[in-house]
């Protein structure tokens, strides 16, 4: 699709999505979001990104789209065995606090590695889904 206004719009609502997309991700493991909503709002991104620019760039690299979909998949996996090896039942979840500043604090979990995994996984598996369907005849 050739449409200047289109190009015009998704160059100034991309940004604002994907960091609406890092923000569901981090909020997600405390509050409603998480992964698989911020992988969604990310996937919606690139589509847009595809209708107002034509075939983006991250469609003609598959090896790069594997290894994210392969690492989410593997991050969401190690987040439940990590309480396996230490004698508790799978995904079990562990929380600990890093700190932001003198006076502020942000809260960390087995649950955050989990939503990373899950978003990876979901973005993968559209943008593959994307490519497929995008893809020229060889």
């Amino acid at each position: 699709m050739n449409s200047f206004i289109l190009r015009q719009v998704a160059r100034g609502v991309l940004p604002v999505t994907v960091l609406f997309a890092i923000y569901l991700l981090l909020r997600g493991h405390d509050n409603p979001g998480g992964g698989f909503v911020a992988g969604l709002v990310t996937s919606a991104a690139v589509v847009l990104a595809s209708l107002a620019n034509g075939r983006p760039q991250i469609l003609n690299n598959r090896a790069r789209v594997h290894a994210a979909t392969c690492a989410g998949l593997f991050v969401a996996m190690a987040s439940g065995l990590v309480a396996t090896f230490r004698g508790e039942p799978f995904m079990r979840a562990y929380h600990t606090e890093m700190e932001v500043s003198t006076s502020a604090t942000y809260p960390l979990s087995t649950v955050l590695l989990f939503d990373i995994g899950v978003y990876l996984v979901v973005v993968g598996s559209t943008v593959t889904a994307l490519e497929a369907f995008t893809r020229e005849d060889e």
